[in-house]
């Protein structure tokens, strides 16, 4: 025991300060700061083994590129053991990377993610890899693939962050740009003949794209008119041609629009006296070209005309211009065809000012065969029903039915047209032959009213403001006080006794009281003398008395404290002979003692 004490102690003391005892090996400068027999386990597990998971803990930055999936340890060396391209313990000088074709620059940086293209290739690596980690030593995470990470754009986002599009991977100080370079995205877009014209020209050899001028034509090309005109360029002329002199200049040339006719003359036709000054003749169409028409329309020939067309004017000028003639173009009018009206087959003078257009019929045929005739006078004129809108709907309404034969009133008004003017559409036959009310309505009352339906049919009775509102002389048996807000059906019918249903009768309906309302009074005023019909109390009004004459009425007077009695104290509510519940009005006494007891004793 003594002796391996001794040992431990020489070994002790004679290896350096820094020596490990454990270790294979010095790590490197990197890793120096683990570099003890107490810290192997923030790398090694036990067996000596390398564990990927502390190597990440360690190296977050790393870390997160593997979860990602990015870069080379996220993509191809994913899952591979750290050892196969980091080797340690080889001292402080050793470089931890193995790289992949034994080389920095041979790496396929490919496998990174980015292929290296054009000028790029040739890039020494820490040319762009040029960050350092956390002990200093060059970083190859996370580098931007953008062109502006590495490059000043020297265009100050005006096209967008992809370079690309105008540049490749080579020569970019040159600018090769591609056949496909949208030069509308510049502050130029090249339109017209400027389209056509060679790159080379307006950004020179070497190129050019900065500081070039392009804010006025005389720039680039030079003034014809040495200065005569002090409009620019651009008022007369656009980039299709110098020759072509532009359609805004045209339809705004002063006082004269340069279309058509006029396109095809030259300038010095016009302008005698130079390009600058106004013709001799002056701006009015009739300063050059004599009046045509007969008509009074004015020597404004530019109201018609306005597009310098004199023969075949576009329809859109034809319809405006058709509210001077005698026949304004309305409706569909305005939607046929011109030669529909002025057909080409007529002479000049029929299909224009000798044209017939009076009538309706004299383009359009009656299509409902005369059937109208005379209400037109016998000309079948459309315009009573019809309107330009079109033919259908009709403007025939309940107020132009009144003139017919047969005025729409009441429940008629609501009817559709169809129901009694049945057939396909468009209808063109309106004759009806059924007129009478029976044609259309069937007879709920059989023969019972057959002498009114000989001297008037259903009309005699019933309006045509509805079927449920009769206008019936109700005089033979006048309906006074409530039975005048009875409903019908209440005593002819449909409704009867208990709510059951019956037909409806109106001959023979009883005309007394008793033939329709129950008697209360358990027949007290029938059976027994003197009878009393109910007039004698009752009225039409209402049922319940509102004041009975007891003196007159009855044979037993109301005097004295006997008017103030309540009816109730004489007339209770009982069971009758006949084992009904009712009033007793007939009574069976009338002298004092029948009701009041005798307060005096017998002799006193």
């Amino acid at each position: 025991m003594r002796a391996a004490v001794v040992v431990l102690v020489v070994l002790g003391t004679a290896a350096p300060a820094s020596a490990q005892l454990l270790s294979p090996g010095e790590l490197s400068d990197g890793h120096a700061s683990l570099d003890s027999d107490g810290s192997c386990s923030a790398c090694h597990s036990e067996g000596k083994k390398v564990v990927a998971d502390k190597f990440l803990k360690c190296h977050d930055a790393l870390a997160a590129r593997v979860r990602a999936g990015k870069g080379l340890h996220g993509g191809p060396y994913r899952g591979k053991p750290c050892a196969e391209c980091h080797i340690e313990h080889n001292g402080r000088s050793y470089k931890l990377i193995r790289w992949p074709g034994g080389k920095m620059d041979r790496l396929d940086h490919r496998q990174a993610g980015w292929p290296l293209q054009g000028d790029h290739a040739n890039q020494t690596c820490l040319k762009c890899h040029t960050k350092k980690n956390k002990v200093s030593r060059p970083s190859f995470l996370g580098l931007s693939s953008t062109c502006a990470s590495c490059h000043q754009d020297p265009h100050a986002g005006r096209f967008g962050a992809t370079c690309q599009t105008c540049h490749g991977e080579s020569e970019w100080k040159v600018g090769k740009l591609p056949g496909s370079f949208d030069h509308a995205r510049t502050r130029y877009p090249l339109v017209g003949k400027h389209a056509a014209v060679d790159c080379a020209k307006c950004h020179r050899e070497p190129p050019r794209w900065k500081g070039i001028e392009f804010d006025r034509c005389d720039r680039c090309h030079q003034d014809p008119h040495e200065g005569e005109f002090k409009q620019a360029c651009s008022a007369c002329h656009t980039e299709t041609g110098w020759d072509e002199v532009g359609g805004r200049f045209r339809r705004e040339h002063p006082g004269l629009s340069l279309a058509n006719g006029h396109r095809r003359v030259g300038c010095k036709k016009c302008h005698d006296r130079g390009s600058a000054q106004p013709p001799s003749k002056g701006k009015t169409c009739a300063g050059c070209h004599p009046p045509v028409h007969e008509a009074k329309l004015g020597r404004r020939c530019e109201s018609c005309h306005r597009s310098i067309q004199w023969l075949g004017l576009p329809r859109a000028i034809g319809l405006e211009t058709h509210e001077k003639t005698p026949f304004a173009l309305t409706g569909r009018h305005s939607q046929t065809d011109c030669v529909k009206c002025h057909p080409a087959s007529k002479p000049p003078a029929k299909r224009f000012r000798q044209l017939v257009f009076d009538r309706c019929t004299g383009c359009h045929q009656d299509r409902h065969g005369g059937e109208f005739a005379a209400r037109a006078g016998g000309g079948a004129e459309c315009a009573g029903c019809h309107t330009t809108a079109g033919f259908a709907p009709s403007s025939f309404g309940i107020a132009a039915h009144a003139t017919s034969r047969f005025a729409l009133e009441g429940r008629h008004q609501a009817v559709a047209c169809a129901s009694c003017h049945p057939g396909k559409r468009p209808r063109t036959d309106f004759r009806v032959a059924k007129q009478t009310c029976a044609d259309c309505h069937a007879n709920p009352h059989g023969e019972e009213f057959a002498s009114e339906m000989r001297q008037g049919g259903c009309a005699r009775c019933h309006a045509p403001a509805g079927w449920g509102e009769p206008r019936i002389d109700h005089s033979v048996w006048p309906l006074t006080g409530a039975h005048g807000r009875t409903a019908c059906a209440r005593c002819h019918g449909t409704v009867g006794k208990g709510g059951a249903a019956r037909p409806a009768e109106y001959r023979g309906i009883p005309r007394d009281c008793e033939g329709c309302h129950e008697d209360i009074h358990a027949g007290q005023f029938r059976a027994s003398d003197p009878v009393r019909p109910c007039t004698d109390c009752h009225a039409t009004d209402r049922f319940a008395l509102p004041g009975f004459d007891h003196n007159r009425k009855t044979s037993y007077a109301l005097d004295g404290k006997h008017r103030a009695v309540q009816c109730t104290r004489c007339h209770p509510r009982e069971e009758l002979a006949n084992g009904t519940r009712a009033v007793r009005y007939r009574l069976g006494y009338r002298a004092c003692r029948d009701c009041h007891a005798n307060p005096h004793r017998e002799g006193s």
